[in-house]
């Protein structure tokens, strides 16, 4: 627990004691709003560790979506771009023909200064 964390919890206690003890009730009415205090911490405990839990269930959730789907999104690009790079290859080869037959096919052209 951090240490802001135990500087709230402690002057959360520190506070609800001194409220209860300086508290201009009778001593039987003191017990009681000690006692529901308590409760409603109680109960404020268990809603947080429930929502807690919510939030671990889901964060494991969308781990194992991401797990199932992620890979195989990344392997399906990979697979594109292999695709696209063996399409490819031979066009580049043809142009790189073309680019070489016109080449030595047109005389040298005088550079103009």
């Amino acid at each position: 627990m951090g240490k802001f964390s135990k500087g709230i919890l402690f002057g959360a206690v520190v506070g609800a004691a001194s409220g209860l003890l300086f508290a201009p009730r009778s001593g039987k009415a003191t017990r009681q709003k000690f006692v529901d205090e308590l409760e409603d911490w109680s109960d404020l405990k268990e809603d947080f560790t429930e929502k807690l839990e919510q939030v671990k269930e889901s964060a494991q959730a969308f781990q194992a979506a991401a797990d199932m789907y992620i890979e195989p999104f990344i392997e399906g690009i990979n697979q594109d771009v292999e695709n696209f790079k063996f399409q490819a290859e031979p066009r580049l080869e043809q142009i790189q023909e073309q680019v070489e037959k016109i080449q030595t096919e047109l005389p040298e052209m005088p550079i103009e200064e």
